[in-house]
C-alpha cells in the first residue's frame, strides 16, 4: 500500500505578486512587480511530503529552517531574500523534528530525500539528512551553485559541506504529456518528470497509488487555481514556459484520478485528506 503525508514545516509570506504575475509581463518584469507590490498574501504553508511505499519511505523536499531568523544567515546584499519573502520556522517545526513526532529516525528510517528543486525554503533542512541518500536534478543544481544561485533565490553557501546529492537526469520514457521522466522506485510507481518555469530544471515527483495517482509539484504552481487558471508566478523567467508546463499538469491531472499537490498551497493538506482529485 502507498501513503502520502503532508508535513507543515514553518509559514512563508510572500506578494502577491509573487504567486501570481501578471498576463503580458516578461520575467525581469514580474521581478519588479514584485518589488512595487504594497500587498502581501496571508502567510503560506511550507510544505514538505513523505511517501510510504513497499520500497521504503521518501520525502519530498526539507522545508527550510530556523535560521532564517538569525542575522547573517540571509545574504543583505540580495533584497528579495530580506524585504519580499518572509519565512518563519520555529526550530520544532523543522523536518527533522517533525519526523521525530512522527516516531521517524531520518537517518534509519527514509530510503532517500528527493528535491523538486534547490531554492532555500526547499533545502533548509538538509542538515537533517547527512546519512540520507539525496536525489536531485542534474540541471537545477547546475543552475543554483554559485553567485548565480544565489541570485536566483538559492543558498548554496548554506548547503551542507557534506552534500554530494545524487544528481539525475530525465532520462526516462515520455509520460502523458511529459517529454520524459526519471523513476525512483523499481516497480514505477514513483517517478520525476520535469516541470520547468519556475525554476529551471525544476522536477514534479508522481506517486501512482492503487486507484489515485498524487501529483507532488514543488513549486511549479504555488495553488491549485493558479493552476487551473493557467497563471504563472511572478518568480518565473520564462512566463511562456511556466504556463505551458501548467498546461502539460492539467492534461495529466485529467487523464487520471490525480491530487494537486504544491508546496505552498493551503488547501493542499485538505484535498489529501479527502481524497480530492482535480476535474
Amino acid at each position: 500500500m502507498i501513503r502520502v503525508t503532508a508535513i507543515e514545516t514553518g509559514k512563508a509570506r510572500m506578494k502577491t505578486a509573487q504567486r501570481t504575475g501578471q498576463d503580458g509581463r516578461n520575467g525581469f518584469q514580474r521581478k519588479i512587480d514584485i518589488f512595487r507590490d504594497r500587498n502581501w498574501v496571508s502567510p503560506l504553508p511550507i510544505l514538505c511530503f513523505l511517501i510510504e511505499h513497499p520500497e521504503g519511505r521518501f520525502l519530498v523536499d526539507t522545508g527550510d529552517t530556523w535560521r532564517n531568523s538569525v542575522p547573517g544567515y540571509l545574504p543583505r546584499w540580495n533584497p528579495f531574500f530580506t524585504k519580499e519573502v518572509s519565512i518563519r520556522v520555529a526550530p520544532q517545526e523543522e523536518i527533522g523534528p517533525r519526523l521525530s513526532a512522527l516516531g521517524l529516525d531520518p537517518a534509519r528510517d527514509l530510503e532517500a530525500v528527493i528535491l523538486t528543486h534547490f531554492h532555500h525554503d526547499h533545502t533548509g533542512g538538509l542538515d537533517h539528512f547527512p546519512h540520507n541518500r539525496i536525489i536531485a536534478p542534474r540541471e537545477n543544481y547546475e543552475v543554483s551553485k554559485g553567485l548565480k544561485g544565489m541570485m536566483m533565490g538559492c543558498l548554496p553557501q548554506r548547503w551542507p559541506i557534506w552534500f554530494r546529492p545524487e544528481l539525475v537526469e530525465m532520462d526516462g520514457p515520455p509520460v502523458g504529456p511529459f517529454a520524459s521522466s526519471h523513476p525512483i522506485t523499481e516497480d514505477g510507481r514513483i517517478f520525476l518528470v520535469p516541470t520547468p518555469g519556475h525554476a529551471r530544471g525544476h522536477v514534479a515527483v508522481v506517486v501512482r497509488a492503487e486507484d489515485v495517482t498524487y501529483f507532488l509539484a514543488g513549486d511549479a504552481t504555488y495553488d491549485e487555481a493558479n493552476l487551473r487558471a493557467e497563471k504563472a508566478d511572478g518568480v518565473t523567467n520564462d512566463p511562456a514556459l511556466s504556463v505551458a508546463t501548467l498546461k502539460a499538469i492539467k492534461a495529466f491531472a485529467t487523464n487520471e484520478p490525480t491530487i494537486i499537490l504544491p508546496a505552498h498551497d493551503p488547501e493542499g493538506p485538505s484535498r489529501l485528506d479527502h481524497r480530492q482529485v482535480f476535474a
